[in-house]
């Protein structure tokens, strides 16, 4: 997860930020090198564990994991707030101090670097999200969902994508409900992917059109557990369900091939 803000810096061709403890992702920087205009969209729990389960469903994500498709790991504990902030910062969690989204995350973020280089930033996050509280205050263009909802979040990013960001960031959250409440591999839980791949299909489709480049990856994955005869999912720990991540992407042509 450390690589992300460094990947994403030289895809844009600026600095990483500050606090970065890694290089770029070699093959991801290599294939979206100096891009103009960059997405990152974050599929909320969605592990390799439940890709494997749920592939079927999940053609457009499947689409551009053929294109260019590899996997990273999550940062303990494996949780939304501190892998943001590793996201954001390339930092670890012991040097950003994150651990749950109220906090005020105080290092350089990539958002910041943009800045500097006269350039803007925006996000598409629900209200009551880690994107929405933790990370969209320090972007040029905080895109904030106030139904809580990945259908509403998925047109603001389609609206921001029309703007002059250079980065937009995303986050959907349907797949990490459902797993929660019943379990990442429950008929919710497949339901739940289903409506993230259509809202992926949905952001992709109007990236291309207006000249992103797309990296597609998920925070961290999830475990079900069972708590009073009702199976559950949760995450946090360093079970690979929870740490073994997809990362996915495609510069701007390649977006027009997705299936």
């Amino acid at each position: 997860m450390r690589c992300v803000a460094p990947t994403v810096s030289a895809a844009l061709s600026v600095r990483a930020p500050s606090s970065s403890e890694m290089g770029p992702h070699s093959d991801v920087a290599g294939t979206l090198d100096a891009t103009d205009r960059l997405m990152v969209v974050v599929l909320d729990a969605f592990g390799s564990y439940t890709w494997r389960a749920v592939k079927e469903l999940t053609p457009c994500f499947n689409s551009i994991h053929a294109v260019h498709g590899a996997t990273i790991d999550s940062v303990m504990p494996t949780i939304t707030p501190v892998n943001f902030a590793t996201m954001l910062t390339g930092a670890s969690p012991a040097s950003h101090g994150i651990t749950n989204r109220e906090q005020p995350l105080t290092l350089e973020t990539i958002f910041h670097v943009l800045r500097g280089e006269g350039m803007h930033s925006a996000t598409a996050a629900r209200t009551l999200s880690s994107l929405g509280i933790l990370i969209s205050p320090h972007a040029d263009m905080p895109g904030i969902a106030a139904s809580n909802t990945d259908d509403e979040v998925t047109r603001i990013a389609v609206q921001a994508l029309e703007g002059e960001a250079s980065l937009l960031w995303v986050q959907l959250l349907d797949v990490d409900d459902a797993g929660h409440a019943h379990g990442p591999l429950s008929r919710e839980g497949h339901d739940a992917a289903s409506r993230a791949d259509s809202n992926l299909r949905k952001i992709l489709e109007a990236a291309h059109r207006e000249g992103y480049s797309a990296i597609v990856l998920a925070d961290h994955g999830q475990h079900a557990v069972e708590n009073e005869g009702r199976v559950q999912g949760t995450h946090g720990t360093d079970m690979p369900e929870d740490v073994s991540v997809p990362l996915a992407w495609a510069n701007n042509d390649e977006l027009g091939d997705i299936g």
